[in-house]
């Protein structure tokens, strides 16, 4: 169980699923709301609203903060420096962005972002049934095993 959401109370729904998400679901699920809330702030610069573009991007920081935090340094040492790599450089490049007004900046970083999450997804969906097959082992170029957690 993850004590991961200590947010919103209305919507327990929201809750159950971010407890009992697994750590490439629960990478997936972060992906996905960095993505919804960067291209809220390319609206906002558009709208030249520097105060919702600061607010969406302060959440954006805080899901950076706890993607990073995920990373297991006991796992696959060079995969986890490259992720870490990539989240560095996506924080600079998205506050570059903000800072200087430019959205072309912030939606590379969001094209990106949709790449990892689709890899995180299809991990997971991977991880779900090679569980329920026992028998057929989930094959894979890299190992990922405790990579987040």
């Amino acid at each position: 169980m993850y004590d991961t959401y200590r947010g919103n109370q209305a919507n327990p729904y929201l809750a159950q699923r971010v407890n009992s998400a697994s750590p490439e679901e629960l990478a997936a699920m972060l992906l996905g709301g960095a993505e919804r809330f960067l291209l809220q702030a390319v609206a906002a610069i558009q709208r030249k609203d520097h105060l919702e573009k600061a607010r969406l991007m302060t959440r954006v920081s805080a899901i950076m903060q706890r993607l990073l935090g995920m990373l297991n340094p006991e796992a696959d040492r060079q995969l986890v420096n490259r992720l870490h790599g990539i989240y560095i450089w996506w924080i600079k490049e998205m506050f570059d962005g903000s800072r200087y007004n430019r959205p072309e900046s912030i939606e590379r970083v969001v094209r990106q972002m949709s790449w990892m999450r689709a890899s995180w997804e299809e991990l997971s969906r991977r991880q779900t049934v090679g569980a329920q097959a026992a028998d057929a082992p989930v094959e894979s170029s890299f190992s990922v095993e405790g990579l987040v957690g």
